[in-house]
């Protein structure tokens, strides 16, 4: 029988998804097996017209909020849904992950031992094996454009994007994510500004999901940043900029992020138009 964890916190799980539905239906079948459940479900959904009425029947189906998403990329959708969350913490998912036993427990264990700090957890997906023991842990950005093991997990500025617990305070307070019209690695802008603004962010070491992200199935699950689009690079120098020169400036950061932009621009010079709008964002939001 599925338990709702008697505590002071209440941890909501903002779960994103879009075109989806029998994705959605694994995870919540997973998420709905945990013996210890989350106070609240909530499902904001980015799903085009033709998904819309299968994605709400799998959500109510399973007892969960159903919202209807903005339609305007990843992240005002991770946005919209963490603020319809009622809960005092917010657990971010997404619509490929599945839990093993004692999941949203060890969850809940770890948030009552440090309410106010954010809680990151690994994963296992196709680059580690979902069968294997390795997991992949949440990285934090380098100012040369990837991303790199912290060297303290229990207070650093990694974010893991589908799978963190924020106090809720981080989307009213803090603006959550950067609702930029691109998507990419903005969430590792937000470990980095939530660091800058003295938030402690943790790693939960007793636990993991499994990611089973279709799109990188039989390619080694590479997530490295070098081989984004367009759209992405712009992500990616917007927060290596925030990065080096307004949240943790120092000169060998700075070096190292102009070192990576001038690579970039002389190596591919159409780079330059993403250098030029990600300075004008920077701009914007400083």
């Amino acid at each position: 029988m599925a338990l709702e964890m008697s505590s002071s916190i209440r941890m909501s799980v903002a779960l994103v998804t879009r075109n989806r539905p029998e994705s959605l239906e694994r995870t919540l079948q997973s998420l709905r097996a945990q013996r210890v459940q989350p106070f609240e479900v909530v499902v904001s959904d980015d799903s085009d017209p033709e998904y819309v009425d299968e994605v709400q029947r799998v959500a109510e189906t399973h007892d969960c909020r159903y919202v209807e998403g903005p339609k305007e990329g990843l992240y005002p959708n991770r946005n919209r849904a963490a603020r319809a969350c009622r809960g005092t913490h917010v657990r971010t998912m997404d619509d490929d992950h599945e839990f093993p036993e004692g999941h949203i427990e060890a969850c809940l264990e770890a948030v009552r031992t440090d309410p106010e700090a954010v809680w990151v957890i690994g994963e296992k997906n196709y680059g580690t094996g979902l069968d294997s023991d390795a997991i992949a842990r949440p990285g934090e950005i380098h100012p040369r454009g990837h991303t790199v093991l912290p060297e303290d997990d229990q207070n650093s500025k990694a974010i893991a994007d589908g799978s963190a617990i924020f106090p809720k305070e981080v989307f009213s307070e803090e603006g959550g994510y950067r609702e930029k019209p691109w998507a990419g690695y903005l969430y590792l802008e937000l470990g980095s500004r939530l660091k800058n603004r003295g938030i402690r962010i943790r790693e939960i070491r007793s636990t993991h999901v499994m990611h089973k992200d279709e799109n990188k199935k039989g390619t080694g699950g590479n997530n490295d940043v070098r081989g984004v689009d367009s759209i992405e690079k712009r992500s990616l120098y917007y927060t290596i900029m925030m990065d080096s020169f307004i949240y943790h400036p120092s000169i060998t950061s700075t070096v190292d992020c102009l070192g990576r932009i001038a690579i970039d621009a002389v190596q591919q010079p159409r780079r330059l138009s993403d250098v030029k709008q990600a300075i004008v964002e920077v701009w914007n939001d400083v």
